[in-house]
């Protein structure tokens, strides 16, 4: 009798186990994802968050889950842009986004799911962002991963006339035109930053460019010149590759200016690029290192590029270029000249001497 008692008691400690295993499942995934949506802020740097259990893109999500999340950028005159990476199971395991901060909003992404080889681009057109992710009971994958960052168009006057911006202690930015969202085809656009106490400081934080090769960038494009004018002796780097290919990365100008370039055609257009610049009053000492966007495996290295150009060195180019064609010009045409001196006198002489009939 005692060891039926025994052998009852040690039955009823597994069904508590495992019925404790059960709720606490059912609570994590309720306090995740079934009781409230998840407020999420955004601001001016990027962050992402995942859907549970992602872990890097190598584990799985739960079961039988509906999951909300509304991402907030802050302002009102502040967009999104997202970046989504998903794995999920078709047709059973879906994500949906919406350009606001409810399902009742206008969808960006409706029942998407799959494994795209690239993350999947978004922007809203105003500060809220709702996200939903809906699993079935059978096969799991690994979820999602989101990136987002709160901005808006900063391209200013840029895109008409040259501007001059001026750098100072506080961050500022400088955005493609119509950023968060795509740029605007047939663009043509150049700033120039102008530092009044020292030099100018540029992280560059986002670039999704149409893609191209990047040794020859024959689509969409933009510049960074070290200097207030742009030649091909003052470059700093050229990007002409979509997200996530091209590394964020920091420049420090030599002397106190910075051109910036941007150029589309009447195609593709994609995000464009979004930089911080502001004063930086320690001088630059460093040698000149040149960079050019390569692949994406060059470009996740760290790309702190510092030069020591003289802004007016481009101009003295030119001006060298110039005389130098000049002086061949003056030099080709006296020698020209002289050869029709030579000629015609060799000609008079000729009829000089020539006997009479």
């Amino acid at each position: 009798m005692l060891e039926f008692y025994s052998h009852r008691i040690e039955f009823q400690k597994k069904v508590l186990w495992i019925c404790g295993k059960i709720l606490t499942i059912i609570a994590s995934v309720s306090s995740l994802c079934d009781v409230t949506t998840q407020e999420i802020s955004a601001d001016t740097s990027w962050r992402s968050f995942t859907s549970v259990g992602f872990n890097g893109g190598s584990g799985s999500y739960i079961n039988n889950m509906d999951c909300w999340w509304r991402i907030d950028s802050g302002a009102d005159d502040l967009r999104l842009l997202l970046f989504l990476t998903l794995d999920t199971a078709c047709p059973g395991d879906k994500v949906y986004i919406y350009d606001g901060n409810s399902a009742a909003a206008t969808a960006l992404a409706n029942n998407k799911c799959g494994t795209p080889a690239t993350p999947s681009h978004y922007s809203t057109t105003q500060r809220f962002a709702y996200l939903r992710l809906v699993t079935d009971a059978s096969v799991q994958r690994a979820g999602f991963k989101m990136d987002f960052v709160a901005a808006k168009d900063y391209s200013g006057t840029g895109c008409t006339s040259t501007q001059s911006l001026s750098a100072g202690d506080n961050i500022q930015f400088l955005s493609s035109p119509n950023f968060p969202g795509l740029y605007n085809n047939g663009k043509s656009c150049r700033w120039v930053i102008t530092s009044a106490t020292g030099n100018v400081d540029l992280d560059v934080m986002f670039s999704d460019i149409e893609d191209d090769l990047p040794t020859q960038c024959n689509y969409d494009k933009y510049y960074i010149n070290d200097g207030n004018d742009r030649c091909d002796n003052n470059a700093v780097r050229t990007v002409c590759s979509q997200y996530p290919k091209v590394a964020p990365f920091t420049f420090t100008s030599s002397g106190s200016s910075v051109v910036i370039s941007f150029y589309s055609d009447n195609t593709v257009g994609r995000h464009g690029f979004l930089i911080q610049y502001k004063s930086n009053v320690t001088e630059t000492t460093t040698t000149r290192e040149q960079t050019t966007e390569l692949s994406s495996t060059q470009t996740a290295t760290s790309n702190h590029a510092k030069v020591t150009k003289d802004s007016d060195r481009c101009m003295d180019v030119r001006l060298v270029i110039g005389i130098v064609f000049g002086s061949l010009v003056a030099v080709i045409f006296s020698c020209t000249l002289v050869v029709l001196m030579l000629v015609r006198s060799h000609n008079l002489q000729k009829k000089a001497i020539k006997p009479d009939d």
